[in-house]
């Protein structure tokens, strides 16, 4: 007896279906990487400051100076300063817009490109299976909570590298900030931020093409069927194959029926003569040519050879015309234009030997 492994149907050894990952993205399951979207914001930030740099720079020095020139004496002097306060916060905040919206739009357009257009309410809904404390353990020690935890621990590595190589790069001007002018200070301390920013936006696009081919992994990973789940899925969309089999073969019982109804019908049948067996039926009045009602091979032409005799059908054999007719035309089509020369001398003989019955 053949021996079946089962556990090879248990596995999820096998690639999803089309119609798998359709309904995983209806659930909202999808490959998407949020590091890939932070670091483009990341470098659009970059780009746009190295644009629009200069009004933010102007606007932080002038209201810092504003800042520094104006003295509080207590709680009163705060209060009265505030609308100073407010329009310093509106200045500053007016030089960001342009690099935020820069920064935002990147985002969401690489956000976008990664997800494409996609709209679900499931990923709102609350899931009940999941507030479970043996499954919120289980979690918290999977292996994707450790890949993200040595992401989190690679991001703050990241920015302390980083911070280090911009300050140490301004090490030696930052010595003489003691006796430096506070213009002088303030650009250099400014430089320094976006070499920060800079170095960052670089380490963190290698981190994010990473995470990118990590989480396709994942996906991938996560879609995989089993042999079983396969299988199920071909029987809910496409049916029992068992069923389907035993349709197809009704259906060509019915029609086998309905075509033998025909022969008697027929002018001729042409015959190989026992392999192949084509019945056709002309009326000059209606047909531009003569139609194929009935067509088979072996014991469907031996049954049709019969229903022949039986109607006094004429039988003409024809070894290559029966063979093309029953090639090249489908039952109940008409006969082509290449092989009426041939089936009209059949015919014309049929008529003949009609004639001389009479």
């Amino acid at each position: 007896m053949m021996k079946v492994n089962l556990q090879l149907f248990a596995e999820k050894t096998e690639r999803a279906t089309p119609r798998h990952r359709m309904e995983a993205r209806k659930d909202g399951r999808i490959a998407r990487s949020s590091d890939v979207t932070t670091a483009a914001s990341l470098v659009a930030a970059v780009v746009a400051l190295h644009f629009f740099g200069g009004h933010l720079y102007s606007a932080l020095w002038q209201s810092t100076a504003l800042l520094l020139s104006q003295g509080t004496t207590g709680s009163e002097s705060l209060s009265l300063q505030l609308p100073l306060l407010m329009s310093i916060g509106g200045t500053i905040l007016s030089s960001l817009i342009p690099i935020l919206a820069v920064s935002l739009l990147i985002g969401l357009g690489v956000g976008f490109a990664q997800v494409g257009p996609l709209f679900t309410v499931k990923t709102l809904l609350p899931d009940f299976g999941r507030i479970s404390v043996l499954s919120g353990i289980g979690r918290l020690f999977s292996a994707r909570s450790m890949v993200e935890l040595v992401k989190s621990a690679v991001k703050l590595l990241l920015i302390g590298a980083a911070s280090y190589m911009a300050v140490a790069g301004a090490a030696a001007q930052m010595v003489m900030l003691d006796r430096a002018d506070p213009v002088l200070i303030f650009a250099l301390i400014a430089q320094a931020a976006g070499t920060i920013l800079l170095y960052v936006a670089l380490l963190y696009i290698a981190l994010a093409m990473a995470d990118f081919f990590f989480q396709r992994f994942e996906f991938e990973r996560s879609l995989r069927m089993s042999k079983n789940d396969v299988r199920d899925e071909s029987k809910r969309f496409e049916g029992n194959p068992l069923i389907k089999r035993k349709i197809r073969e009704r259906g060509r019982a019915i029609a086998r029926r309905r075509m033998m109804q025909l022969v008697p019908q027929a002018d001729v049948v042409i015959t190989n003569p026992t392999h192949y067996a084509v019945a056709l039926k002309y009326d000059a009045k209606t047909m531009h040519s003569p139609q194929v009602v009935a067509k088979g091979v072996d014991e469907t032409a031996r049954r049709i050879r019969e229903i022949a005799i039986a109607h006094d059908v004429p039988i003409v054999e024809n070894k290559p015309l029966a063979r093309s007719l029953y090639q090249l035309v489908q039952l109940d089509d008409y006969v082509p234009a290449q092989l009426f020369g041939a089936v009209a001398e059949v015919l014309a003989y049929v008529y003949r030997l009609r004639n001389r019955a009479l």
